[in-house]
């Protein structure tokens, strides 16, 4: 009930088939987060950019003034 050197190589050649479908849709997959960990890193850095001149904005402006009315 053993099979035969063919019928395992064939096996073999099926297994390593799959093996290599699933890595090339890993390796896809791996790219296209690389991808977008790069927009998002780059987003990132913007917004950090928009935040410190709005904070260097806030620091210039007069602190504790009384309103016009008083």
């Amino acid at each position: 009930m053993s099979k035969s050197l063919e019928e395992r190589v064939d096996d073999l050649e099926v297994h390593v088939a799959h093996q290599h479908e699933t890595i090339e849709t890993l390796n896809d997959v791996v790219s296209n987060q690389a991808q977008v960990i790069d927009r998002l890193v780059s987003t990132l850095g913007q917004m950090k950019d928009h935040l410190m001149d709005i904070q260097e904005l806030v620091d210039q402006a007069p602190a504790n003034q009384k309103p016009p009315h008083y």
